[in-house]
């Protein structure tokens, strides 16, 4: 059993021995309350006029009047409390959802911001490589033009020197037709001369000889010429 704290009181002037399990300053507290209430009473209009049975029922109603409307006060207060505990919950439980969306909104952002990094250096990555790509194009474009440059100086060469052998070939050609032709027309003469008194048959199966020769010359010539190229 609880021990019981005992403590003198002033109700209404007169003074009360309390005793109980709460402590000497609860127990002041409600005699102080009680004398209020009576201070209150005697406020009342006719109230102290009336005998001592009617005034001790009229203070027990108030105390009751006071009693009740508390205990509505505390239940209005513990529905609060309830409300405010389900609120509270509910934003707790918001607030885990919330955090839970947060370190999924950042664990997201940490790696998109991990393959940002890798795509910013795979594109550095790249603009070497491209560069360096580029730098090979341009030195075999120069390579290839100088490369061309040179096979044109020397087929120009080539032609050049083609040209001046065809030419010198063909002033050959030309003076050993010349001298065939000299001579076929020489031994023409020689042949014609003794015989002034030859027929029409015979001098024209002179120019067939003839042009029978020339004909063979030219083509010796053109064998040899093909021949040198």
């Amino acid at each position: 059993m609880e021990a019981k704290n005992y403590t003198q009181v002033l109700i209404d002037g007169k003074i009360y021995t309390l005793g109980g399990s709460e402590d000497e300053g609860y127990l002041q507290k409600t005699a102080s309350y009680v004398n209020e209430k009576k201070a209150q009473m005697r406020k009342v209009p006719g109230y102290t006029k009336q005998n001592a049975d009617y005034q001790t029922v009229m203070m027990e109603l108030n105390l009751a009047d006071d009693y009740f409307k508390a205990v509505e006060r505390a239940g209005g207060m513990e529905r609060q409390k309830k409300e405010l505990e389900k609120e509270t919950y509910s934003l707790k439980h918001e607030l885990v959802s919330s955090q839970m969306k947060l370190e999924a909104v950042l664990k997201d952002l940490e790696e998109r911001q991990r393959e940002l990094e890798k795509l910013s250096r795979r594109c550095a990555q790249l603009e070497g490589e491209l560069k360096e790509v580029r730098q090979q194009t341009d030195r075999g474009q120069r390579e290839r033009e100088a490369a061309a440059s040179r096979v044109q100086i020397r087929a120009t060469e080539e032609i050049t020197k083609t040209l001046e052998v065809e030419q010198t070939e063909m002033s050959d050609t030309q003076d050993e037709t010349l001298q065939t032709k000299d001579s076929i027309e020489q031994g023409a003469e020689k042949e014609v001369l003794p015989e002034t008194a030859c027929t029409l048959e015979g001098t024209e199966a002179a120019e067939e000889e003839l042009a029978q020769k020339a004909l063979q010359a030219a083509r010796k010539a053109a064998g040899r010429k093909g021949g040198r190229r």
